[in-house]
Parts: C-alpha cells; structure tokens; sequence
C-alpha cells in the first residue's frame, strides 16, 4: 500500500513540474504569435473591406483556410496561410497577399 501511495505522489510531482514548465511557454507561443502577425498584417496591408467586393476579397483567394465546422460563416472564424496561428481572418476582408482561386 505504501508502495502505491509513493508512485501516485511521485506521478503528481512530474504533472506538476511539467504544468509548471509548460505553463509560460504557453503564453510566449501566444504572444510571439499575435505580434508576428500584427507585423504580417502591416506589411500586407491587411484591411477589413476588400479592395474589390465580390472579386478581391479573402474567400476568393488560395491563402483562405476556411474554418472546418463553420466554412459558410461571415464572422472571424477563419484562417489564412499567410498568417500562422490567426484564426480572425473574415472572408470579406483582403491584403496585399491576394491570389486568385483558379476557376
């Protein structure tokens, strides 16, 4: 029995030390995302109108990862492969990065 109880305290020490390691490489890989992103944005010229409705907008473009459960949505729920990690790109929104789907 006490064998046991010397396993389980040494299994919740190694949780807990790997919580506690893990714990800010979490909020770095957050933060290091949306700042590179921000930077993405910039120089792509990121803009919530396109430049062209209907034609030259993010859902019209090879970069447009629409989200799996919700591909139909018009909300910011969507992603593009220009900027890792963001999940706010609307369909109706365009950058410089624009490139046609092929019909």
């Amino acid at each position: 029995m006490e064998k046991k109880t010397q396993e389980s305290r040494r299994q919740l020490l190694k949780m807990g030390t790997i919580a506690i390691v893990a714990a800010p490489m979490v909020g770095f890989n957050t933060s290091a995302f949306a700042h590179q992103n921000a930077g993405v944005r910039a120089a792509l010229k990121f803009q919530n109108t396109p430049k062209e409705p209907g034609v030259k907008q993010c859902d019209h473009c090879m970069n447009f990862l629409p989200n799996k459960d919700k591909p139909k949505d018009p909300g910011h729920v969507h992603g593009c492969k220009l900027y890792p990690g963001d999940d706010e790109i609307c369909p109706t929104c365009y950058c410089n990065g624009f490139v046609a789907k092929p019909k």
